[in-house]
């Protein structure tokens, strides 16, 4: 791991205390590994999705449309794809919640069987 991190100029140990400590990276570190490993996919290392080495013949200079051109670009997509996600699923929920006027007669409803 030393090598790796003279090879993204971050100190000596620092990749080797973030993974014993489950700790995240910053995203100037993030970005120091893009500049360093040009095929690397950025998808991937950030998310886990796709392939982890861009294939060079399908490389491009345009940015995936939807996940951003910059670190921080991708997180905050990633982060708004999985709250809209829970808030679709919040909402189908909610679809199947009686409303304050069914829950008020089901408790009036009840209240005079007792």
């Amino acid at each position: 791991m030393r090598a790796f991190d003279i090879s993204i100029g971050v100190g000596n140990g620092y990749t080797s205390k973030q993974a014993k400590s489950s700790a995240s990276v910053g995203s100037d570190v993030l970005e120091k590994i893009f500049d360093q490993y040009l095929d690397l996919s950025p998808l991937w290392l950030v998310t886990g999705q796709g392939k982890m080495i861009i294939d060079p013949e399908k490389k491009t200079d345009e940015p995936l449309p939807d996940y951003g051109e910059t670190i921080d670009e991708i997180i905050e997509n990633k982060i708004k794809r999985i709250v809209e996600q829970q808030f679709k699923e919040f909402s189908k929920k909610l679809e199947n919640f009686p409303t304050l006027d069914q829950i008020s007669k089901e408790i009036q409803k009840n209240l005079k069987g007792n």
